[in-house]
């Protein structure tokens, strides 16, 4: 199969956004004049400037792949009543080739890479720092890591997806250039390559120049590469089940783990915090969150009405019932659980008190009130559940005060953890290894320790634990995916919550949505109709993915 990518060509100059200083993050920038390919590359200035571009397409926590995603599974649900939205049109299935959510990523991602590859392509002109012997080979290794890190969101996205390891010129067709649609193994074999040629150039961490906070690091190739295999062995990628795939991210996720903890990564006490310090040690990669209180802004679109917030991304009532309770560490289906259901959000897990706002819940100094001032707009379809992880309490959003910076967790140790207990247990069957791993996570939550049980019923324990723990960060979407489940995780009504009366208060949990999902065609997206139209007629071996 061969297809056209439609990628930015770039003529003989390209932009430079200067670096301002900052305390915070390098990435932040100013626009720069327009500068000749050549002056970039023979001046390292010029060079990690252009370096620091490549970073801008990693996901924010506003991207289409970041909160929207999540209302788009049963995490939570956009209030605003918006087919069309990212989560309305994957939640409706009414999404087509030509319109459908993250379509803008195929373009966006391939550009990404074809910097990485210019880089590459100029990386000998690039001269050494004599103040800082190893920034050269540093500049390099991050390039590597972004590669692979875009050509996995491809992989995630497209499966099958072109690979291109050297910068391309359409121009040097008449009739275009038509690339082969590579295997998701060629890809993934180019991803582990590069995040392995990286290793060798980065150093571990930036902890003695904190200024490079936010670049690739020794320590986040190895989890990415964990990720990625751990991805590369599960059933969507695996339908065969090769054991020697589970192994490989076995080691790769072990590898990582050993790592960051060598290196100081940690889990970190307090579960909440971790998502409220702009540094934290739980935090291996992570980037900037929108401001508080403009329209996107992270504290306005997330807090309660009463709270001067939009209310529109509601936990539902499925992602609610999954906490266990915090002194048996049972779900609140087993009888013996402790679960009231006249107090249904009394002595759950911890963690539920640090992600979710419920109703009756203190929040800046009053309880929740879904009948009263937290009440949702006309028009607005709310489950009367708010988020409470990545908010801060003391953001007044009538006043414009008390926020400070925040922001979106790519990677943290927790997930690393995850990521080797769930390899591990599909690669070995139950051992000591899977329960250390999986009981550090619910020791720091505050929860009983989980044993015995075999492969499977250890597989559903790090899944819920997964859903749990990694809650409203971005990883649901793509797991249940992965997992080949999301036919009956985001195939069903989905509910709220209405709470009756004052003091003996009554709860029911309406329907708030049906949602579809065709396994047939939705565990992959279609390639979007501009790259098919432009195969049309001149390579009828083309075709759409499967159901599209």
């Amino acid at each position: 199969m061969k297809l056209t990518v439609n990628i930015r060509t770039g003529m003989l100059s390209v932009l430079i956004l200067c670096i301002c200083a900052c305390k915070k993050n390098y990435l932040d920038r100013k626009p720069s004049d327009l500068i000749t390919e050549e002056e970039v590359f023979k001046n390292i200035e010029n060079a990690e400037r252009f370096v620091n571009t490549t970073y801008q397409s990693l996901p924010n926590m506003f991207q289409p792949w970041g909160w929207p995603l999540s209302s788009a599974t049963d995490e939570t649900n956009q209030a605003i009543d918006n087919s069309s939205a990212d989560a309305g049109s994957f939640n409706t299935g009414s999404m087509s080739p030509s319109n459908f959510p993250l379509s803008g990523q195929w373009n966006e991602y391939y550009g990404k890479i074809r910097s990485c590859n210019l880089f590459l392509k100029n990386y000998d002109k690039v001269p050494n720092d004599p103040n800082y012997p190893g920034r050269r080979s540093r500049l390099k290794g991050e390039i590597l890591v972004l590669r692979a890190f875009y050509y996995f969101q491809l992989i995630s996205r497209w499966g099958d997806v072109p690979l291109l390891q050297q910068v391309e010129n359409p121009f040097d067709s008449p009739d275009g250039i038509y690339f082969k649609r590579n295997s998701i193994t060629e890809v993934m074999s180019a991803v582990v390559r590069d995040l392995d040629d990286a290793m060798a150039l980065l150093p571990p961490t930036y902890a003695e120049r904190p200024n490079n906070w936010g670049r690739a690091s020794r320590v986040i190739a190895l989890s990415l590469k964990g990720r990625a295999l751990l991805y590369y062995a599960s059933p969507l990628y695996n339908p065969a089940n090769d054991q020697h795939r589970w192994t490989q991210a076995a080691a790769a996720c072990k590898a990582a783990l050993d790592s960051a903890l060598v290196n100081g990564y940690t889990l970190y006490e307090n579960y909440r915090e971790i998502f409220t310090q702009y540094f934290n040690r739980e935090v291996i990669w992570s980037r900037p969150a929108p401001g508080a209180y403009g329209d996107g802004g992270i504290d306005r679109e997330m807090n309660p009405r009463g709270a001067n917030g939009y209310g529109n991304v509601n936990p539902i009532q499925e992602l609610v019932d999954d906490y266990e309770m915090e002194r048996t560490g049972l779900p609140i289906t087993d009888p013996a659980s402790g679960y009231n259901p006249q107090q249904p959000y009394k002595d759950r897990d911890p963690r539920f008190y640090a992600t979710i706002l419920f109703p009756g819940s203190m929040w800046k100094g009053r309880p929740l009130n879904p009948n009263g001032e937290d009440a949702p707009r006309p028009g607005q379809h709310a489950t009367n559940y708010w988020p409470r992880k990545y908010l801060l309490e003391g953001v007044n959003l009538f006043s414009s005060t008390g926020a400070t910076d925040r922001k979106w967790v790519l990677i943290r140790t927790a997930e690393l953890y995850l990521n080797y207990a769930e390899a591990q247990n599909e690669a070995t069957g139950p051992g000591a290894e899977v329960y250390n791993a999986l009981n550090a996570i619910r020791t720091r939550a505050g929860i009983p320790a989980v044993s015995g049980g075999n492969r499977e019923a250890l597989r559903e324990r790090i899944r819920h634990e997964r859903r749990i723990e990694l809650a409203l960060e971005g990883h649901r979407f793509w797991d249940v995916r992965r997992w080949k489940v999301a036919e009956v995780t985001d195939n069903r009504e989905i509910h709220g919550v209405t709470v009756t009366g004052s003091g003996n208060v009554t709860y029911s949990y309406p329907v708030v949505e049906k949602r579809v999902f065709d396994p047939k065609r939705a565990y992959w997206l279609p390639v979007p109709q501009a790259e098919m139209d432009k195969v049309s007629g001149r390579n009828p071996e083309f075709v759409q993915n499967p159901g599209w």
